[in-house]
C-alpha cells in the first residue's frame, strides 16, 4: 500500500483515519485530539471548548468518507476555535502524458470565474517537480469559494499524487498559504506492508 507521510508538526497537521474499527473509536479520537489541540493553546482549557472542538472533529470524520474522494485526509488545525481545514490526498495510477495529467489534477483548465486561475510549478525535494493551483468560484449560496490543489507524478511508485482542499473562507486560507506550502513540501510517499 502506498502511503503519504509527513514530518510536519503533528500538533497542527492531524492525520484523520477514514475507517474506524468501532463507532466509539471515532469519538475517542475526536476527544483526544480536541484535548491535545486545546492544551497546546491554554494551560486549562474550558470543558465546553474542548467538547465543541471534539464535536467539529467528529463531524468531519463522519462526513468525509464516501462524500469526498480521498485515500487519506490531513486536518490543518492551527487554531482550536476554528473547524480544522481538511486536505484530501488522492493517489491514482500513472496514466497518460505527465504534464496533461498534472494540469487536469490541479484543475488548471477549469473555469475560475471570480478571478484568474493561478497555476505554478511547485517543486519539492522529496517528490520533485509538480504543479500548484488556486481556483476561485462562487457557490450557489453566493459565497466565494477557493480550491488549493497540488499534484506530482511519482514514477517510482507508479502513481500521480493529488493534495487538495476547498474553502468557503478564501481570506483565511490565503493567509495560511505559506504554512500549507510548507506542509506540501514536507510530504513523501512510502510503501507500507499489508496493502
Amino acid at each position: 500500500m502506498i502511503f503519504l507521510e509527513t514530518d510536519s508538526d503533528p500538533a497542527q497537521w492531524l492525520m484523520m483515519p477514514l475507517v474506524w474499527d468501532r463507532p466509539e473509536d471515532l469519538q475517542v479520537w475526536a476527544h483526544q485530539h480536541a484535548e491535545l489541540l486545546w492544551k497546546l493553546q491554554e494551560k486549562r482549557p474550558k470543558r465546553r471548548d474542548k467538547k465543541a472542538l471534539a464535536v467539529r472533529l467528529a463531524m468531519l470524520a463522519e462526513g468525509i468518507p464516501g462524500r469526498v474522494p480521498a485515500h487519506q485526509v490531513f486536518l490543518y488545525a492551527p487554531d482550536p476555535r476554528r473547524t480544522p481545514q481538511a486536505f484530501y490526498v488522492l493517489k491514482v495510477p500513472v496514466e497518460g502524458e505527465r504534464t496533461a495529467r498534472l494540469r487536469e489534477a490541479v484543475q488548471a483548465d477549469e473555469d475560475s470565474p471570480v478571478r484568474p486561475m493561478e497555476v505554478d510549478a511547485f517543486a519539492t525535494e522529496r517528490l520533485g517537480e509538480g504543479l500548484r493551483s488556486l481556483r476561485y468560484w462562487g457557490s450557489r449560496e453566493g459565497s466565494l469559494m477557493m480550491s488549493l490543489n497540488f499534484a506530482w507524478r511519482s514514477e517510482e511508485f507508479g502513481t500521480d499524487l493529488i493534495l487538495r482542499t476547498v474553502s468557503d473562507d478564501p481570506g483565511w486560507l490565503a493567509s495560511h498559504l505559506d504554512e500549507v506550502d510548507d506542509f506540501a513540501r514536507s510530504v513523501w510517499l512510502s510503501e507500507v506492508a499489508g496493502g
